[in-house]
């Protein structure tokens, strides 16, 4: 099977972004960075349902509104970024990945210690 990684843009109706501070392990993928809901696809899943098991495994969110926002085929990893609302407050979420999660207004966002991808698509995508 192909790497495949998915990530999904989730927005409030106050237009933040929800962003998950990644734990600080060395064997996990950027760790000690800001980043979107996400990780890799497992064995049969489609992208869509990759990014619906990973918003529920992550923040314990049912996705349900979620549109393609865009591939990326790098050298190493085709990623599939995509898009969707969150009507729910931080409150009302559970992070079960992580150890921070919130929503940041895009210019807050951009100016943190975020991943190089989840930089990469705020600025493709705002």
């Amino acid at each position: 099977m192909e790497n495949v990684n998915v990530k999904i843009i989730l927005i409030n109706p106050k237009k933040e972004i929800l962003l998950l501070h990644r734990d600080d392990l060395s064997y996990i993928d950027v760790p000690n960075k800001w980043s979107f809901v996400g990780g890799a696809l497992d064995e049969g899943e489609t992208p869509e349902e990759g990014i619906i098991r990973e918003t529920k495994e992550e923040i314990d969110f049912d996705v349900k509104d979620i549109t393609l926002f865009k591939e990326y085929d790098d050298p190493k990893i085709k990623r599939y970024v995509f898009v969707g609302t969150i009507d729910k407050e931080i409150s009302e979420l559970t992070l079960m990945e992580g150890d921070n999660m919130n929503f940041f207004k895009v210019k807050d966002a951009l100016k943190m210690d975020i991943s190089k991808n989840t930089k990469r698509y705020i600025e493709e995508y705002f």
